[in-house]
Formats: C-alpha cells, structure tokens, sequence
C-alpha cells in the first residue's frame, strides 16, 4: 500500500511538472526565437545610439540622423516594455537581468543628455556596460529556452533555431559597433584623447563579424532566402575587404561607413527574421 501511494505521488509531481514545461514553452505569449531576436535588437540599439551621438560630434547633422537617433530610443523603450509584459513567470535569471538592463537603461539616457565632447568617456563606458546588460538577458532566455524544451517533445533542431538567433542577430550589434568604434578613433584623436585602444577595436570587431559570417553560410537551417541574403552582406563586406589599409587607418569616409554598417544591420535584421520564423 505504502509503495503504491509513493507512486501515485511521484506521478502527481511527473505530470505537474509536464503541465508546467508545457505552459513555459514560450516567452509568455511569444516564441523564445522571438524573444532572442527582441532582446538581441537591444544589444545593437545600444551601439546604434551611442555611435550616432558621436556622429553628431563629428559633424553628422540632417533629418535622417536625428530620425534614427530617435527611432532608435523609442524601438529600446518599446522592446523593454514588451519583454518585461512577458517575462513574468520567467526564471529568476531571466528577471534578473531584465531589472538590471533596465537600470543601465535609465541611466545611458541620462547621460547621452548632455552634448559634449568632454562627455565621451562616459557615452563609451555606459553604452559597453548597457551592452553587456542586454547580452546577458540573451543568454538567459536562451538558457530559459533550453531548459523549457528539454521537458516538451520539440527536437534539438528547435533549440539550434535559438542558438542561430541569437548568433545572427548579434551581426547587428557588431555592425554598428563596428561604426561606433571607427567613428570613436576619429572624434578621439580629434579631441586629442586616448585612441589607440579604440582603433585598435575596429580590427577586432572586424575580424569576429568576419569568422560569424563564415559560420552562418554553412548553418543547417539556411534556406535559399537565407543564403541570398547572406551572400548579400558578402558583397558590403567586400567594400570593407577591397579597401582593408584605408578601412583599418580610418581613412574612408564617416558617411560611407555610416552607410555600410547601416545596409549590413538590415541584412542581418532580415536574415535573423527569417531564422526565427523557421
């Protein structure tokens, strides 16, 4: 008797514990491969800001500057809203780093206030750590992800569709941090500060977006959109390799790379897209 109701209670608990797996299979009432597009969008917003608030101290000025300036803001604003509405029965991790993302948030916003060029360290070191804030939150849902698709009957390709979201949409990120940095070494120098470390990272942002882009062309999950698209930021990178001296001596234009970064962010935005909606 004693080991049947032992039983009974382990398969109580079995079944609870299923039930719950199965209501967390998404991120509230979205996908967990939307959910890392999203909170991957974060990662790039952040650079995509920063680097237009130094743009305007190198000179960019018009309608279309301050319109992605703006835009920018309102898209950070309106992804943490809609992340915070459903992250609620979230891992504590997951929430975690939602409330310090947050909190880096509103403070990045106090300082990009003030219009300065004396205020440039601090534009760099609150927008590295607003981005390691959003990165985190990434991986949390990505971990939240996994976790939740272990108890379902979804296969190991499903959680690759996570992992390839994530990858892809941080091509994002880099792409403007890319800008930001080359933007950085030129304002810097000009302002006679420290710029050897930052153009310096130039290279290396180069070098990781170059090594992401070769792993994703033989992604399992590639369809035929997903490779022509691929093949389409190929052809911007090629702009950078065919002119690799001037591009690392910051010699070409700040509005030509402005406008490459810009065509390769959208690349990828499009590209992540389709691998979360696989």
């Amino acid at each position: 008797m004693r080991n049947q109701l032992a039983l009974f209670v382990f398969l109580f608990l079995t079944q609870i514990n299923l039930c719950q797996a199965k209501d967390q299979q998404g991120f509230g009432n979205i996908s967990y491969e939307k959910a890392t597009n999203i909170s991957g969008k974060q990662r790039m917003l952040s650079q995509r800001i920063a680097k237009i608030y130094l743009l305007r101290l190198a000179g960019a000025n018009g309608s279309e500057v301050n319109s992605e300036y703006n835009s920018s803001l309102q898209l950070f604003q309106r992804n943490l809203t809609i992340l915070e509405a459903n992250s609620k029965k979230s891992s504590l991790k997951v929430r975690a780093a939602l409330k310090k993302e947050k909190e880096q948030w509103e403070t990045f916003k106090k300082i990009i206030e003030n219009k300065s060029s004396k205020n440039l360290n601090n534009v760099m070191n609150t927008s590295n750590e607003l981005l390691k804030r959003c990165h985190t939150l990434v991986l949390a849902i990505e971990e939240d992800s996994k976790y939740s698709k272990e108890f379902s009957s979804e296969n190991s390709g499903d959680q690759l569709k996570v992992e390839t979201v994530n990858i892809s949409g941080k091509q994002r990120m880099l792409s403007q941090r890319l800008c930001l940095y080359y933007t950085a070494c030129r304002v810097f120098k000009k302002e006679k500060l420290n710029s050897k470390g930052l153009c310096v990272e130039v290279e290396k942002i180069y070098n990781e977006m170059n090594n992401s882009l070769n792993s994703l062309l033989i992604n399992d999950l590639n369809t035929f959109t997903i490779e022509q698209k691929i093949g389409e930021v190929l052809s911007q990178f090629k702009q950078i390799e065919d002119n690799k001296r001037d591009f690392f001596n910051n010699k070409i234009p700040l509005v030509k790379i402005m406008a490459l970064s810009n065509k390769i962010t959208n690349l990828y935005n499009v590209i992540t897209g389709k691998y979360s909606s696989l």
